[in-house]
């Protein structure tokens, strides 16, 4: 699934809406990634101290939208650097391991299809980790299409939120769980077909 398909695309308007603002006034790349771990940190404290999905599931998508503030931030001041994707990737694992940490500690109790939430956070930490790594890998070895399969960090975070604002978190985590691993998967798949074929 190649990223003019993705969800992203139907935000681009309300990032650039942000982030040409923010780029005018001089703002650092690295410190929008910062503000959405900001985010990231109240979700994290908020749900379990309130139970309530739909702040959570609020503060999920800022966490999110921010994301893409900052690469149209870092392009529009031509501020790009390696040091700034390092900073995003980095701060973007620590963001969504809060997010789905705070699921597991409002719902020690609950069961989903027979699994304790706790290990569905499990599962989904490792999903998503693995969604990220085959592509990383791949982009060293030389593979060019990388953006691609149904469950990108966008599609998942947002199929999160919108479960929260209907109160059906735990749902969601199962859902997003479950698409971190299949994308992973498939993009193992694909990438590894793609090496094969460069090297035939």
């Amino acid at each position: 699934m190649p990223s003019r398909f993705r969800v992203r695309g139907i935000f681009r308007g309300l990032v650039m809406a942000i982030a040409r603002p923010l780029a005018k006034a001089g703002a650092h790349p690295d410190t929008v990634t910062y503000v959405s771990l900001l985010f990231a940190l109240f979700a994290f404290i908020l749900l379990p101290l309130t139970q309530n999905q739909q702040i959570f599931g609020i503060l999920v998508f800022i966490t999110g939208l921010l994301d893409g503030v900052d690469g149209a931030v870092a392009r529009l001041n031509d501020s790009s650097s390696r040091s700034g994707g390092l900073t995003d990737s980095v701060i973007d694992k620590v963001a969504e391991t809060l997010i789905l940490a705070s699921i597991a500690l409002t719902f020690p109790t609950t069961s989903m299809i027979g699994l304790p939430v706790s290990m569905w956070v499990l599962v989904a930490v490792f999903g998503w980790l693995m969604t990220s790594f085959p592509r990383a890998r791949a982009e060293g070895l030389g593979v060019t299409d990388l953006d691609i399969g149904l469950g990108g960090r966008s599609e998942r975070l947002l199929t999160l939120v919108i479960f929260c604002l209907f109160g059906l978190v735990a749902l969601g985590l199962v859902i997003v769980a479950l698409m971190g691993l299949f994308t992973a998967a498939y993009r193992f798949f694909y990438y590894k077909k793609q090496i094969h074929q460069a090297a035939v």
